[in-house]
């Protein structure tokens, strides 16, 4: 046991990450981007952005960051605002504070107190007929990948 006093204690194991394996973008508070976006990883955003995102991988928004435009993702974490068509693959959680507005979807959608929605929600874990005839209203929805439900034969 005396010769464990000298050995440095091991490294802890890193944090498993929500987001599927690809680059994790970042753009920060007080940067603006205005165009269109298509993201193969995640993206954290903390500034501005005027266009529409897709992103295959997590999308979290700080309390600073905004995003004007139709919106997709896997996961959306929001803590800021989100003006537009929204759809996530799997959930959205938006934060005390965030702001929605618009159109979303998700299969499971999570929001704290003192968060704002204004807009239609459709959030359900299978997407219904109705949710597909309404599908087609939102283009947005045509973009995130189809879900297959658990414990659904394929």
């Amino acid at each position: 046991m005396a010769e464990d006093k000298g050995r440095a204690a091991p490294a802890p194991s890193p944090a498993k990450a929500s987001a599927p394996a690809g680059p994790n973008n970042v753009i920060a508070a007080g940067c603006r981007v205005i165009g269109n976006m298509t993201l193969a990883g995640s993206l954290r955003l903390g500034g501005e952005i005027l266009g529409d995102v897709h992103c295959e991988g997590a999308l979290v928004v700080e309390a600073t960051g905004k995003i004007k435009g139709r919106i997709s993702a896997r996961e959306i974490m929001l803590a800021g605002a989100l003006i537009g068509e929204v759809a996530a693959a799997r959930r959205i959680e938006v934060s005390a504070g965030a702001r929605v507005e618009g159109s979303i979807f998700a299969p499971s959608m999570r929001v704290e107190g003192n968060a704002v929605i204004d807009g239609d929600l459709l959030i359900a874990p299978e997407r219904s007929p109705a949710h597909i005839e309404r599908a087609k209203v939102l283009s947005v929805l045509t973009e995130v990948p189809e879900t297959t439900p658990t414990g659904a034969a394929g």
